[in-house]
């Protein structure tokens, strides 16, 4: 069916286009009503339907679930049929430590096969689960912990990155790693026993999932079991078209809510799931081995790894789809993933509402256009807002969705007046993001809080960084804002690469405007990341300043020392 034909009826007739999803996974009671109003700004979705995401995911479908790339291992396959038995292990242990529906649970492990078969577990008996990204420094995993307090912790002894194994900060009630992981998941294998799957109301909470805490205390998001489920399943249907036979392989972290979607979106389908645990540059060929060993039709990362093999000229085995999520993905990047790929696209989304926007590859009528986002998919109704709550399409605005969305977020932890704030200024859910609406196409330029203002004129960094990006020699970039006595703020660059600051003052003004004036282009060797991949400006705005900065957000510490001594 072509993509307009069904964007309006999920407008018209929601029921009928949820319904012709919904009916794909098991329910082990109907739901009643696709949509129902609970509040100003909440909604249940498929009333009164009870399913279980987990034995949607592991107990209907048979062949190859899992591979996992280990750094400091040989690959590790796993069947549908083994990842149930395990599942199922865990599950009892679980149980036999307290365990119940309706209770929390902290994973706090790596990629592994122990830490996914663990989640599975999680939502099979029906608890409720957080996921702790293995890299956060030890305040950051404190804060998570005391915010969701668990009733039971699961975690593992080490994480592996560029060959060294580093110990987590935390014990828990399980720890996994205390033997090899093949070991471990033999020795699971071999105790299965069966587990009832609980029947988990749609609107009954899956996960808490928290934000990455940049600002000021992390948010615990939740979102709902059922609706989540079939919300998630729907878009990977529309983007790729998945078929038992597919392998999507994803160099995302467990931790991030990327990880979840492609992981559950891919084993919903029976499609085999490919993931990797540690640096993917170490070796430098590491991804070209991975994507020749398993060939995936979908190969899904972020802008910046492909920033990063283009940096080192690494050239993939062609694949079908790549797909990028997590941060603007500039066009100078869309061209080279085009090398390695039949069709290229982004996916937009957040934590709070689910993945919105995105080229859906399996409607016709639609194409991807680099450098946008894509189209809102059938379901979601976006808009672009000025400060008084005005459309100004064709122009940057607040990004909001006027409609409920079944992966949408049904509150904060121990916040209600947090999850009230996303609602107030609009009526709408406010993304925070700036974006431009172009026809059916919507461009993401920035976050509303990485917003520069420049004698009086609204400026973000991101669309400042795309034009920049498409310089030769540039290899990576970021734009902030720092106190100016006359124009407010002034725009500071940061650069990767070797080109003439000239250029860039020019390429910026020419095809942004007289107001986009660069005030000092400094070059560094790299870039203050975080743990996602995303380029910490806020690092690099303190520095500027003289304030102090949040070294936990960091993947690497010691990059603002690199950048002080080069900016000197």
């Amino acid at each position: 069916m072509d993509y307009f034909t069904l964007y309006q009826l999920a407008l018209e007739k929601p029921e009928v286009y949820w319904k012709s999803f919904s009916d794909k996974l098991t329910w082990f009671t109907p739901w009643e009503k696709v949509l129902q109003q609970k509040d100003k700004y909440r909604y249940s979705w498929f009333v009164n339907g009870k399913t279980n995401i987990s034995y949607n995911t592991v107990d209907r479908h048979t062949g190859t679930a899992l591979v996992f790339f280990p750094e400091d291992s040989k690959p590790i396959y796993v069947r549908f049929e083994e990842l149930k038995r395990v599942v199922q292990s865990i599950s009892s242990i679980l149980l036999k430590l307290g365990l119940r529906k309706g209770k929390r649970i902290t994973i706090y492990s790596p990629n592994s096969i122990q830490t996914l078969s663990t989640i599975f577990a999680s939502a099979r008996i029906g608890a409720i689960y957080s996921l702790i990204f293995a890299g956060l420094g030890k305040e950051a995993v404190n804060s998570r912990l005391q915010d969701f307090n668990p009733d039971i912790i699961v975690t593992s002894k080490y994480t592996v990155r560029r060959g060294n194994k580093i110990p987590l900060h935390h014990k828990g009630n399980i720890m996994f790693r205390q033997k090899d992981d093949n070991e471990e998941i033999n020795n699971l294998l071999n105790m299965s026993e069966d587990v009832k799957v609980e029947e988990i109301e749609s609107s009954e909470p899956l996960k808490v999932m928290y934000t990455s805490g940049t600002t000021g205390k992390p948010k615990g998001v939740i979102l709902p079991h059922g609706s989540w489920m079939v919300g998630d399943y729907t878009v990977f249907d529309i983007l790729f078209g998945l078929k038992p036979t597919d392998t999507v392989f994803t160099t995302a972290d467990v931790g991030w809510i990327t990880f979840s979607r492609v992981m559950y979106g891919t084993l919903l389908h029976g499609s085999t799931f490919g993931f990797m645990e540690g640096a993917p540059d170490n070796p430098t060929d590491r991804l070209v081995k991975i994507i020749d060993e398993i060939r995936p039709k979908v190969f899904f990362t972020s802008p910046t790894l492909l920033r990063m093999l283009r940096r080192y000229e690494i050239r993939i085995p062609r694949v079908e789809y790549i797909a990028t999520a997590g941060e603007i993905f500039d066009e100078q990047t869309w061209e080279y993933a085009k090398r390695f790929a039949d069709r290229v696209t982004d996916v937009y989304g957040q934590t709070e509402l689910g993945y919105i926007i995105g080229t859906p590859y399996s409607l016709d009528d639609v194409e991807a256009k680099p450098g946008y986002a894509g189209v809102p998919f059938p379901g979601a109704v976006v808009d672009t807002l000025d400060e008084d709550g005005r459309s100004v399409r064709g122009n940057p605005g607040y990004l909001v969705c006027k409609t409920p969305f079944p992966t949408q977020f049904t509150g904060i932890l121990n916040d209600e007046e947090r999850f009230l704030s996303y609602f107030k200024k609009f009526g709408y859910h406010d993304t925070g993001d700036v974006a431009i609406l172009e026809g059916n196409y919507v461009k993401i330029v920035g976050r509303a809080d990485d917003m520069i203002k420049v004698a009086g004129h609204r400026i973000t960094s991101g669309e400042v960084e795309n034009v920049i990006m498409e310089i030769d020699g540039v290899k990576d970039v970021a734009v902030v804002g720092v106190p100016d006595e006359v124009k407010g703020e002034k725009l500071i660059v940061f650069i990767v690469g070797n080109v003439n600051q000239d250029e860039i003052t020019r390429k910026v003004r020419d095809s942004l405007g007289p107001i986009y004036i660069i005030d000092k282009v400094y070059y560094v060797k790299r870039l203050p990341k975080s743990r996602s991949g995303k380029v910490v400006r806020r690092a690099l705005r303190d520095l500027l300043i003289g304030k102090q900065i949040d070294s936990s957000m960091l993947e690497d510490p010691e990059v603002i020392e690199e950048i002080k001594n080069d900016i000197r």
